[in-house]
């Protein structure tokens, strides 16, 4: 049910709110939870955009209450449903769109973005991201941290900022916005671009080992590397990176 259309001046959120709702987004799951996954962190953010198109405090309450419903999506694609949300509110404050509308329009887009998400900045860019430091660090030693923030922030903030934008001003429109960016094919690229770093990155520490102890460990860092590439992937992320970590630091000081 659509509200009845405002007579008065198109009520619009002004950029200073906009600016403040795209900061808030950074911080969409320090209030995580189980019952409601980032609702609280969706309101939270929200929150400027609401104030300025509702000034009645009955209206600005409903508006908040439906942002308070489940939410899930990635972390990173959530800033463009947040700023369509933010435009579908606009409408909604002016009569042209109904609530329902809102609502519908953040649980049709979680799951699919989130699903995109996951694979082009975890599974992709942040691997990329953390191999190429590690690929450095006989270099920069300490500065390969800088390498990782840098590569990863360059990236993934940008990205944000667009999806904000885009959102904003194309609301529904955002998917077909989203589906021309490329990020889906682009994933397989960055995944490939991983695995030839974290070849080289298991190279040079057979050749470490080579120079530092002889042969035998040499063969000994091999012989692991494949062991772990072809056991590790079947334990479970966890129990794979504390076994990893259990392993580097078992070589690191026999290699000492």
């Amino acid at each position: 049910m659509r509200t009845a259309i405002s007579t008065g001046p198109a009520r619009r959120v002004s950029v200073r709110s906009l600016a403040r709702v795209f900061v808030r987004s950074l911080f969409l799951q320090a209030a995580w939870n189980p019952r409601g996954m980032q609702n609280l962190g969706f309101a939270d953010a929200i929150a400027p955009a609401l104030a300025e198109l509702y000034p009645d405090p009955a209206r600005r309450a409903e508006a908040v209450a439906r942002h308070l419903e489940f939410f899930n999506c990635h972390p990173y694609l959530a800033a463009a449903i947040l700023g369509g949300a933010v435009r579908l509110e606009e409408r909604v404050a002016n009569g042209e769109a109904s609530p329902q509308e809102v609502s519908s329009f953040k649980s049709a887009l979680g799951p699919p973005f989130a699903a995109l998400g996951d694979g082009f900045f975890w599974l992709a860019l942040r691997p990329v991201a953390a191999l190429a430091a590690a690929a450095t660090q006989p270099i920069l030693g300490m500065g390969c941290v800088a390498v990782f923030l840098v590569l990863y922030n360059a990236v993934h903030l940008p990205v944000r900022l667009w999806l904000f934008t885009t959102g904003y001003l194309r609301a529904e429109g955002v998917v077909e916005a989203v589906a021309r960016a490329h990020m889906s094919s682009g994933t397989p690229f960055l995944k490939a671009c991983g695995a030839a770093l974290a070849g080289a990155v298991a190279a040079r520490g057979v050749l470490d080992a080579r120079l530092a102890a002889g042969t035998f460990d040499a063969l000994l860092v091999a012989a692991t590397i494949v062991l772990a590439w072809a056991t590790l992937p079947r334990l479970g992320a966890t129990r794979a990176v504390y076994i990893a970590f259990g392993l580097g630091f078992l070589f690191g000081a026999r290699l000492a």
